[in-house]
């Protein structure tokens, strides 16, 4: 093992409660992203889950340093999940009538920013990046700002919220990022984000739930209690479906005491476990698939949804490529493959061709731009 692997022998919300081992996924790539480096740069590692006891917290054991896990993007949101999303959460930020300039950590491309700024021709917005790859956004009252959040940056400054879409469930360590954000606020001001329902997402068996970005599973009832302890009050909290995700908006009061929920532990061991069962199955039933096509087949998602079915055992010597639709990501190698990465564009007019769509929350989109698009005689494996 590297030598600054990051190692978590004890639970990070209880350091005294015994941690008990669930699941091991072996050889799972250290980064989702694409790549064009030579496939001997690339690092795995076992995913070793373990829970804790105490708090219900299911989480990695060892986990690679952040500049490994995030040396090449990913997400640019491409689709219209991602884009109604965006749109949603915009609006729930707008709600706020007193909210005029946002402090947002993980800006990404900038989305975010632009539409509130759309609806706010006074407002201004500071989001903070630190990935170097997404282009400068030129927008008036908008700043990008490149580089990490964490308990040394201190020059948030003036701010009527500070604001973060899925950044909460990348943290290495949830409480010291809560507990900064905590510390720099003023009473007045707002702390509004958005966070994956990952409770849902394994419930419903979603393979972007849990990875070496996702390190928690850190679900909303760990959320609320988090919340109470490092001292933020719940003003609204807003359910929104098609990702799916909650949307929290909370103000600075004083941390309280907490109890964690003893049926917490049970709980997400069992959906963790029936997690890790269903795929063992769905993989085996896909190889009989597999071997028994005669055609072309696929895999769509040059992401986490196309890795997790194969360090899972899928068989692919039939798979002719990976399919996408973000060009950031095509004519590129999905990291920790040999597979390089293809417009769908390449189906049209193909015959005998099965996708393996297995990319949760988002097949529905995928499956249906390709069918009216595209090639309606596709096959779809989901």
């Amino acid at each position: 093992m590297r030598n600054d692997i990051i190692k978590r022998s004890k639970s990070l919300f209880d350091k005294e409660s015994t941690l008990e081992h669930l699941h091991t996924f072996s050889n799972c790539p250290a980064s989702m992203a694409c790549t064009n480096q030579s496939k001997e740069k690339d690092l795995v590692m076992d995913q070793i889950w373990d829970i804790c006891k105490k708090t219900g917290l299911v989480q990695l054991r060892n986990v690679f340093p952040l500049d490994i896990v995030y040396q090449f993007p990913h997400n640019d949101g491409v689709g219209k999940v991602w884009e109604n999303h965006d749109k949603a959460f915009s609006n729930f930020i707008l709600e706020f009538n007193d909210v005029n300039s946002v402090f947002e950590i993980g800006a990404g491309a900038g989305r975010l920013g632009k539409l509130f700024l759309s609806s706010n021709n006074s407002g201004r917005w500071i989001g903070l990046e630190p990935n170097h790859y997404y282009e400068k956004i030129e927008m008036k009252n908008f700043i990008h700002k490149r580089d990490w959040f964490d308990e040394n940056y201190k020059t948030i400054g003036e701010v009527d919220a500070i604001v973060h879409s899925h950044v909460l469930e990348h943290m290495y360590d949830p409480l010291a990022f809560l507990k900064t954000i905590h510390g720099q606020m003023g009473n007045e001001e707002y702390h509004l984000f958005s966070v994956p329902n990952l409770f849902h997402f394994i419930k419903e068996k979603y393979t972007n739930g849990l990875n070496f970005e996702h390190t928690l599973f850190i679900t909303e009832d760990i959320i609320d209690n988090l919340l109470k302890k490092l001292g933020f009050s719940l003003i609204k909290k807003q359910y929104y479906s098609e990702l799916p995700c909650i949307f929290y908006a909370c103000k600075k009061t004083d941390p309280k005491n907490i109890i964690w929920d003893s049926t917490l532990y049970k709980k997400n061991k069992d959906i963790f476990l029936d997690f890790v069962k269903f795929h063992d199955k769905d993989v085996c039933e896909l190889n009989k698939k597999i071997d028994a096509f005669d055609g072309k087949v696929y895999l769509f998602g040059a992401h986490i949804f196309s890795q997790f079915l194969i360090y899972n055992g899928l068989q692919t010597n039939k798979v002719s490529c990976i399919l996408d639709n973000s060009k950031m990501k095509q004519k590129s190698r999905l990291y920790g493959t040999n597979f390089y990465v293809e417009s769908p564009e390449i189906l049209r007019d193909a015959q005998r061709v099965a996708i393996i769509l297995k990319a949760g929350q988002y097949n529905n989109e995928i499956k249906n731009s390709i069918i009216k698009n595209i090639n309606s005689e596709v096959l779809f494996w989901e």
